[in-house]
């Protein structure tokens, strides 16, 4: 979903999480970076949201460098992003308008830099990016 975030579906959960706001330089190597991640969460049994975390964060990181190969996220520039958890979030009107009428059951995770507020739509567990953050931040540090 490139510059909104990505979206992870299993059996049981249906996860979202937002992309993070970096200064794009080049995207070259961003689907194979994300990929990559994806398959390191599914291989260590991260959560869902974590896993998409990750990957977002490694994309975004790889974008902000010219050009793939050595050029690509380095684990510095991950975790800077993850410590930042700077997300480019619309409150949520993206992810209401993706699932409006196409969720009968089961739990969708969203990502959040923000508290959930009265009105918020109750479909979604919102989960603070900085704990997901310090998950992740602490595994890889």
């Amino acid at each position: 979903m490139g510059s909104k975030g990505s979206v992870l579906v299993t059996k049981s959960s249906i996860s979202c999480a937002p992309s993070f706001n970096v200064d794009v330089v080049d995207t070259v190597g961003c689907g194979d970076s994300y990929t990559a991640a994806i398959a390191l969460g599914y291989l260590h049994n991260m959560s869902g949201i974590c896993t998409l975390t990750l990957a977002n964060a490694v994309g975004a990181a790889t974008a902000a460098s010219m050009g793939a190969g050595r050029n690509v996220a380095t684990l510095d520039k991950v975790l800077g992003i993850l410590r930042e958890s700077n997300l480019n979030e619309d409150g949520g009107e993206f992810w209401r308008e993706l699932f409006e009428g196409n969720l009968e059951e089961g739990e969708v995770f969203l990502l959040s830099a923000r508290k959930p507020v009265d009105g918020d739509d109750d479909r979604f567990v919102h989960v603070p990016a900085r704990n997901v953050g310090h998950q992740l931040i602490s595994k890889f540090e």
